[in-house]
């Protein structure tokens, strides 16, 4: 849950984290500084023991691993997660140790109680821009990591600066960094009662290479707090309720698809309605159309198809033909039946008109002479 407001705030807090291209601003001496880091993280107060003993950076992986296997993640994923080989072998070579829903997995485990989330800016909130995110709210980060990471950075910032502190445990924020947010909210317009990033949590589901990432739809429910790490009466503590929550996770993942299946349900009744609703609209404009035509006057008349069929055709009703000759006839055959019946839809020869002949001139002088 907090591992991007963890990157977010350490960026945020440390005063030369941007003159080097290091994250712990040491490039000759990283360890050095990272076991400094470590050691101020376990000697404070807030920090709390599972068992006596001393706890180094081999305990904090270790608990890691141990975490992860103790909520129900296998071997086989915790070593994908750490890039871990278990042996020397060829298959260890060969086998591809980048799969999509084991890291995934493992890595949403290892987010805590409160299960893996997105940040997502609430709709309808006015002045929250991308400049205002990557200019006033991280602009450390921008400077080391550049705008896109600065702007996914940016929104824990804000919203742990609007969320309510009697909720958790501790500080989530630096009070310097927190009111530095909220005067930079205020100044763009913002209501503090109202904060304009919406954390939604999802669950981790796929098999092999696939991936996907189910967002719970806890809309259903407005009794539910924001998270879970919200109330004081969850124990965080990894000795305890592993599986009870992961269960209740994968049961919201599942309602939330349930419900993701009604509503285009519902998407594509409202389609078929609209299209039906269309589809009798245009047969009532036909009918329409249909009883216009009926009541225009006009003389009818009823026909008998066995008159039509004994009466003659007559010659003058029919279309006259044309009266064209072919250029070269082939036979003696063809010339007689184009001068006696006619080639085709043509006109006889023997009955062209002094007009036509004329018309025909040169082709018809030819087969007088013949």
């Amino acid at each position: 849950m907090f591992a991007l407001l963890s990157l977010a705030v350490y960026i945020e807090s440390t005063a030369n984290v941007s003159s080097s291209e290091f994250l712990y601003t040491n490039p000759n001496d990283g360890d050095r500084v990272v076991r400094r880091y470590l050691a101020n993280m376990v000697k404070h107060d807030g920090f709390k023991k599972l068992k006596a003993g001393n706890i180094g950076t081999h305990s904090i992986r270790k608990g890691a691993a141990t975490y992860a296997t103790r909520s129900g993640i296998s071997k086989g994923f915790v070593n994908r997660r750490g890039g871990w080989r278990t042996r020397k072998g060829v298959v260890d070579i060969y086998i591809d140790n980048t799969q999509s829903y084991p890291d995934a997995k493992t890595a949403a485990v290892l987010t805590g109680p409160a299960g893996p989330c997105f940040y997502t800016l609430r709709p309808g909130i006015g002045g929250v821009t991308t400049e205002f995110l990557v200019d006033q709210v991280a602009p450390t980060v921008k400077q080391v990591m550049g705008e896109s990471i600065a702007a996914t950075l940016a929104l824990p910032l804000l919203w742990v600066a609007l969320e309510s502190s009697e909720a958790y445990e501790y500080a989530l924020l630096p009070s310097k960094l927190q009111q530095k947010n909220l005067r930079a909210f205020a100044n763009v317009g913002g209501n503090h009662a109202l904060n304009p990033v919406v954390r939604e949590e999802f669950c981790v589901t796929g098999d092999g290479s696939q991936l996907n990432l189910v967002v719970i739809d806890s809309c259903g429910n407005p009794d539910q707090p924001n998270n879970l790490a919200a109330s004081p009466s969850h124990n965080v503590y990894p000795d305890s309720a592993l599986g009870g929550e992961g269960s209740r996770r994968e049961f919201a993942a599942l309602y939330s698809q349930i419900g993701a299946g009604r509503r285009h349900t519902t998407e594509v009744l409202n389609e078929v309605l609209r299209l039906r609703r269309e589809s009798q609209r245009e047969l009532q404009k036909i009918q329409a159309i249909l009883k216009r035509i009926a009541m225009q006057p006009a003389f009818r008349r009823n026909v008998n198809t066995q008159d039509i069929a004994a009466t003659p055709p007559n010659p003058s009703t029919h279309q006259a033909s044309t009266a064209v000759l072919s250029k070269r006839p082939k036979d003696l055959f063809e010339l007689w039946h184009e001068y006696q019946i006619g080639c085709g839809d043509l006109k006889a020869a023997k009955d062209f008109t002094a007009i036509e002949r004329g018309a025909n001139k040169f082709a018809f002088s030819r087969r007088k002479v013949f």
